[in-house]
């Protein structure tokens, strides 16, 4: 696979659960801007991360997280590296609460995503995470589209209170993609497998690990720093303190085979970095944590498949897959049943 260059001279380009909506904050979350290594930050919106690259011909910037956050962070920069505006917003992905508020920057910055962010964007219903599907198939996002998932399992799945209302902008009882994703810019550049960025004499990296929590997904590699930065398949939204989570599996697993999460990971193991900044968590993780998490994957694969070709029920299989190689992770008794659930019907669907 070979890395596509650019340069400056190129212009204008949601577990899986979320707590808090990026449309309706209840009160302003802690912010803050910390170095990881050399010019490699990583900037905090509450419980959701982004990271950027200072360089002397400018900044390379992964999400912009949201319209209100987006703002406090173009003020910060530009009195932390006058003269160095954000020449470059990097997409982890398409969904809102990590892709919206990028205007603010976009009268210095080129904007780029993997190319499946502009299907996403294309006027028909997006990939969404978290079960929030669209059940009648009728192109448009309807309340109990957002409400199933978020009032069968609340706190994990779905949205909070009021996010519905704020994306129906029109108040028509329903919201279209084009509501939905009225705060996210279009990537005015697209690349399929890898692509690379140089500005100011710094190199980025942008990797596209396959199908998992999204189907665009970017791994942003900062070879110099031995970073990498990626979101939500590596840590979703309830990762906190304690990064060995498990998943916060809402509906089959975001719409991937278990198959393609398990590849995902393996894509990312085969990266050369050191230290990963997660989009959620306030912890930095390694490679270790990736592979356990694969292997999480891979043993839950294994055992649920085992348990359905042996005839086993949904509800047999979640007493009998116990996971314990996994006991002491966080979320471990909330999520387990649940994980179990998502795989059952993942492998029903992908077969």
């Amino acid at each position: 696979m070979r890395f596509k260059p650019i340069g400056l001279a190129l212009a204008a380009i949601v577990a899986v659960s979320f707590v808090v909506s990026s449309f309706a904050q209840p009160r302003t979350p802690p912010r803050e801007i910390t170095q990881v290594t050399g010019d490699l930050y990583r900037a905090r919106n509450g419980n959701w991360y982004t990271a950027f690259l200072v360089t002397p011909a400018g900044i390379i910037l992964g999400d912009p997280i949201n319209e209100t956050f987006a703002p406090w962070l173009k003020s910060e920069l530009d009195t932390r590296f006058p003269g160095r505006p954000v020449r470059y917003v990097v997409y982890s992905h398409s969904h809102f609460d990590h892709a919206a508020g990028g205007a603010v920057f976009a009268d210095t910055a080129t904007f780029v995503a993997h190319e499946n962010m502009l299907r996403n964007m294309d006027g028909r219903y997006p990939q969404m995470p978290g079960d929030m599907i669209d059940r009648n198939d009728n192109g448009v996002i309807d309340r109990e589209e957002i409400d199933i998932p978020t009032n069968t399992r609340p706190g994990v799945c779905g949205m909070g209170p009021g996010f519905f209302d704020g994306i129906d902008r029109n108040s028509d009882g329903v919201a279209t993609p084009q509501e939905l994703q009225q705060h996210i810019v279009k990537p005015a550049i697209v690349y399929n497998d890898r692509m690379r960025i140089e500005l100011g004499g710094k190199v980025v990296e942008l990797v596209h690990p396959g199908l998992n929590h999204s189907n665009d997904a970017t791994v942003m590699v900062f070879p110099a720093e031995r970073a990498a930065f990626a979101t939500e398949f590596i840590a979703d939204a309830l990762v906190g303190g304690n990064a060995r989570s498990l998943p916060s599996a809402c509906g089959p697993f975001d719409g991937s085979s278990l198959a393609e999460w398990i590849k995902s990971y393996r894509a990312v193991e085969a990266l050369d970095f050191d230290v990963m900044i997660t989009g959620h968590g306030s912890m930095f993780v390694d490679k270790a944590l990736i592979r356990e998490t694969r292997e999480f994957f891979e043993d839950l694969r294994r055992e649920v498949a085992a348990g359905m070709a042996a005839g086993q029920s949904l509800e047999q299989l979640k007493g009998s897959v116990r996971l314990e190689r996994y006991k002491d992770w966080a979320n471990y008794e909330r999520l387990r049943a649940n994980n179990v659930e998502a795989a059952y019907r993942n492998l029903l669907t992908y077969r």
